[in-house]
């Protein structure tokens, strides 16, 4: 069967999700390609491809864009009496399968698609029903039957040719990501972990780890394979939670086997001293590591991160001291929050110090616990479906319009407002409290967003050729517009 995934936009990083999918179908005799819809529209990419199933992946950001699409690839292939299977997998998906009646779909999956979508690819081929394969629901309501891949060193290792056919110029690019665990056991309300682990409980371990040399074994293929390769990007959601046998053995064995500089997720309440210690050690330039607000009242009564600021402090002070440069999300606009808390949110952020801050504003996505916190308290309507992207403002009904542009300017200047010297900030504070018109401060802003982030945090990734690095900063304006 030919099959077409299609995503949004993977900015600068590799959609793992669908390159593992793709080696499953490859695998088993399927011509796969990938449409790349903030690059590529979809009806010409379906003419061109003729796909027996498009496959779409998407968070929940990505819906808008993907309806638009979905809604003129529908009305063209009814013009044309073409039948195309089409299915949505992703985190939109798992936790939101109703999108199978918004975008009339024939099939959703949710959670690990490894063994399920190869078992949907092979009863399409055989004409067969679909009913009753594990994470596949042919309704709204989603799968009624649910199950966890746990042996993840048998998958075959993702297939980086769909994406080079896709953004050939991201050969050039230095960083390549690679995931070796899947599953997070915390739960922010913001986040839809919380909602996982009550879907697949009783399914095994949440969390599932790769071994490390299964880990080692694929990075030393791209090393041979696929180079330039100066910096891994580890898109686990934390990276390691403490000290222990798999830490200590990846430590020893990265330096040795592999030797390229890394970058990883991490939280305060992980990022200790001996953690920090063993990262830098292994080759940890760079980590990610979000506070999501400088107020504890809101991280921890309303976001349920159990962080308190000693230990966020902390978490900075040690990975000053090892070297480790830091990214970090702090969002603005949380429900129940004023904007005196979004002002000492900036504060906090800047007294630690990151590398690489980001403002995004607060988007209580349907599912979520948040949504339900800001339905309860009269922030969202019941039907309220919100999606938000960097040039939006808040859509909660509890800030006035003033509000919303304020804590827009501080989106949009507030990595200015972290990094610069200290006779600048009156000025750029008086910037984000004045009414400066909203697309200046994108201006200003975005670039200087993705600036540091290449620079403090990505910097061994940027490509060496004039040409290959013009391409990307334009994939970097066509997924901040």
């Amino acid at each position: 069967m030919r099959v077409l995934f299609a995503i949004s936009t993977p900015f600068a990083v590799e959609p793992l999700g669908v390159m593992q999918l793709s080696a499953l179908a490859r695998k088993e005799g399927h011509t796969t390609a990938l449409a790349i819809l903030k690059r590529r529209d979809l009806r010409k990419a379906v003419a061109a491809f003729q796909p027996d199933v498009v496959a779409y992946s998407a968070s929940s950001g990505d819906i808008p864009l993907i309806t638009e699409q979905d809604e003129r690839l529908r009305d063209w292939l009814q013009a044309e009496g073409r039948r195309v299977f089409r299915i949505m997998g992703g985190p939109h998906a798992t936790y939101a399968p109703w999108v199978l009646d918004d975008l009339q779909l024939d099939a959703v999956c949710q959670g690990d698609g490894d063994h399920a979508f190869p078992e949907v690819l092979r009863r399409l081929e055989a004409g067969a029903p679909l009913d009753g394969i594990p994470n596949i629901g042919l309704t709204g309501v989603g799968a009624s039957v649910k199950e966890q891949v746990h042996d993840l060193d048998a998958l075959p290792f993702p297939d980086r040719t769909l994406f080079d056919e896709a953004v050939p110029h991201f050969r050039a690019c230095g960083m390549r990501s690679v995931l070796t665990c899947r599953g997070c056991p915390f739960a922010c309300t913001y986040c839809f972990n919380h909602a996982y682990i009550k879907m697949f409980r009783g399914c095994g371990p949440i969390l599932r780890r790769r071994s490390v040399d299964n880990v080692l074994e694929e990075l030393a293929s791209l090393k041979r394979d696929r180079p330039p390769l100066r910096l891994v990007r580890f898109s686990d959601d934390t990276f390691t939670l403490r000290v222990d046998p798999w830490l200590e053995e990846f430590s020893e064995k990265y330096p040795a086997r592999i030797g390229v500089p890394f970058y990883c997720l991490m939280r305060s309440n992980t990022l200790t001293e001996d953690t920090a210690k063993l990262l830098a050690h292994a080759g940890c330039t760079a980590v990610g590591m979000s506070i999501e607000s400088g107020v504890e009242r809101l991280r921890n009564g309303v976001l349920q991160r159990n962080l308190s600021d000693e230990e966020v402090i902390a978490s900075f002070a040690v990975a000053r001291k090892y070297r480790l440069r830091t990214y970090v999300s702090t969002m603005v606009g949380i429900p129940g929050a004023t904007l005196d808390d979004d002002f000492q949110s900036l504060e906090f952020a800047r007294k630690i110090q990151p590398s690489a801050p980001i403002f995004p504003i607060c988007t209580p996505y349907r599912g979520t616990e948040l949504w339900e916190y800001a339905v309860e308290h009269g922030y969202l309507s019941a039907d309220a479906d919100p999606f938000n992207t960097l040039g939006d403002v808040s859509l909660l009904d509890c800030f006035s319009p003033k509000e919303k542009a304020v804590q827009a300017r501080i989106c949009y200047l507030g990595p200015i407002y972290c990094t610069a010297p200290e006779p600048l900030k009156p000025i750029i504070k008086a910037m984000i409290k004045a009414p400066l018109p909203l697309s200046a401060a994108y201006a200003l802003g975005a670039p200087y967003m993705v600036y540091r982030i290449a620079t403090r945090i990505l910097w061994q990734g940027i490509p060496k050729t004039s040409g290959s690095l013009a391409r990307l900063v334009l994939d970097s304006v066509r997924y901040l517009s």
